[in-house]
């Protein structure tokens, strides 16, 4: 009956053991804990850094090509009487 057992968990572990793995351990021995924390938290950064990347943000016009177009604006004492400066 165990044999049963370890076939229908053999067959399914070699699609999990076909992913890459999210860590390596190149050097020391972590104790699970450790792993899983490690685990966790980079989980939890990749989750935060799809959010963010979601997230809609404000337009930067900067070196946008229409203010090269824009006459340039100089001083003008009379500028509020002239409507047609702005």
């Amino acid at each position: 009956m165990s044999d049963s057992v370890s076939d229908a968990q053999a067959q399914s572990t070699p699609e999990s053991a076909q992913q890459k793995p999210i860590l390596r351990v190149v050097k020391g021995n972590p104790d699970p804990t450790q792993v899983a924390t490690l685990t966790a938290l980079f989980a939890s950064m990749a989750d935060n850094a799809a959010q963010q990347s979601k997230q809609e943000r404000e337009r930067n016009l900067w070196g946008s090509i229409e203010e090269r177009l824009q006459r340039p604006r100089t001083y003008n004492p009379t500028a509020f009487r002239n409507m047609s400066f702005f």
